[in-house]
Parts: structure tokens; sequence; C-alpha cells
């Protein structure tokens, strides 16, 4: 256990919300029923309470509960574990199970009847890309001393120019981790491995990979959210963590809405 480790409260936002959930709500978490109501709207899981021990938020999360709502525990540093992904660049489906090989020749097995659950989402990062123009322009004091001929000079203009690339990923999870077991880049995937079905487009052939997988892994439940863009309530280092947060987010609120929501922390 890791010291002064905050234990986070979270809700899948309902689909209705009325006035007296909105009020109970307010109260059990002891915050304002402006911002409370800011909490419980979205599509993703949100965080709507911290707490320093896990007595107090395992009380909050079962009184949510009982109000009808699907909420469960987390400590922060699960939220932020950095465990490396297991990112796979091609898949080969058997009898009973999937075998995944990365760049190195690394393989990892799930069996078919282990996929609790499938993440599709986008990540956006920023690049900068620098480039360099030269010109021509008039020199006036080289101009002045040859009595008005003229005389030019090379002057070279550096400007940073940023881009916003989208990428599709996957991942992959069992019910033992709320760390994927597999990850799939829409840019790292050979997607030699859809044989004929291979087409021209990337994106295209992702899809048609994401599609596999979901007919390989028929028991797992699939989510689409993260195609979204979407903020996280957990102040992250980048969107590339704040993606990895939310995903563990949703992972937790599965596992909590299919019978497992009180967790051992």
């Amino acid at each position: 256990m890791i010291p002064n480790d905050m234990v986070h409260v979270a809700v899948a936002p309902p689909k209705t919300l009325d006035g007296d959930l909105l009020k109970r709500v307010a109260s059990l978490v002891g915050k304002e029923i402006s911002d409370t109501r800011l909490l419980l709207v979205g599509e993703i899981p949100r965080i709507i309470a911290s707490y320093p021990n896990t007595d107090i938020a395992d009380s909050i999360a079962q009184s949510l509960r009982d109000a009808g709502l699907v909420a469960f525990v987390c400590r922060d540093s699960e939220l932020r574990n950095r465990s490396a992904s297991f990112v796979a660049r091609t898949a080969k489906s058997g009898d009973r199970e999937v075998i995944f090989w990365d760049r190195r020749g690394g393989e990892v097995r799930v069996e078919a009847g282990d996929a609790f659950l499938i993440i599709r989402g986008r990540i956006q990062s920023t690049t900068q890309e620098k480039t360099s123009t030269t010109k021509m322009k008039l020199n006036v004091a080289a101009t002045v001393l040859t009595g008005g001929i003229p005389i030019m000079r090379r002057v070279t203009q550096k400007t940073t120019k940023e881009s916003f690339p989208a990428e599709d990923f996957v991942r992959i999870f069992d019910r033992r981790s709320s760390d994927p077991r597999v990850e799939m880049s829409q840019s790292h995937v050979d997607y030699t491995l859809l044989g004929p079905e291979l087409t021209p487009s990337t994106p295209a052939n992702f899809k048609i990979v994401v599609t596999k997988l979901r007919e390989w892994f028929p028991l797992a439940i699939f989510d689409g959210r993260l195609t979204k863009r979407f903020k996280t309530d957990v102040p992250a280092a980048g969107p590339g963590e704040a993606l990895k947060i939310n995903c563990k987010l949703i992972y937790l609120c599965h596992l909590a809405s299919h019978g497992a929501c009180v967790r051992h922390l």
C-alpha cells in the first residue's frame, strides 16, 4: 500500500438525472448541486469524490449503488500505474486462443473466453515540424553605399508548424487487471495478417482487425466511446496518460456493473 494514496469514488453517469437523485448524490458526497450535476453528465465514468481511506470510500460507493448508480472505488496509484503494455504487431486465431506477436517476436496468448473487455479509442498527439525558407531581400545599407545600385541578400526564416495527428488503437483486458493484456495501434499493425481481406486503406484495415478481434473474443464487452475526445478528472501529464486513466475507469466500471462492485484495495 502506498502512503497517502487517495481512494477515488467513481460513477457511471446515469441515462436520466432527476432532481431527487441529484440532491441525494450531492448530499452523499458533500458537494453543491450545481457541481454534482456536472459530474453526473457525460458518456464515460467520472470521479465524483476522493477520500483518504478505503472505509469511507467504500461506504459512499455503497450508498451511491443503493441510489441506483453504478459506483466503484479505485486507488489513485492504480489509475496512474504506468505498467508497460504488450504492443502487438500481428495476431493469429487458433482453436481456443489468439496468439499475438510484437516486433521482437515476443508473444502473448489470450484464450477466447479470457477476454473481458475490448476498448477501441483514438489518441491525438501534437507534433511540431520546423521548416526553413530562404528569400532574397534588399540590403538597404549596401545599396546606399553603391549609390543606389540594388544589392540583394539572402535571409533565412525559420517557422514551426504544428499538426495534430490522430491514431486509433484497441486494447484487450481480462478480469485480473485494469492494465491491458494486449494493445494494437493503427500504425504498428502488420496488416498482412488480413490475407485476402487486405485493402489499400490503413483505417479500413484497422477496422477489419477490430472486427476480427470481436469475432475471436465473442464473450468480451466492446466499448468504443474513446474514439471521441474526453478529459479526465485526474490531473494527467499528457494525452497519453489521460487516455490510460479513462481506459482504467471504463474497465473498472464494466467490472463493477458485472457483479464485482466490491474490490479488494
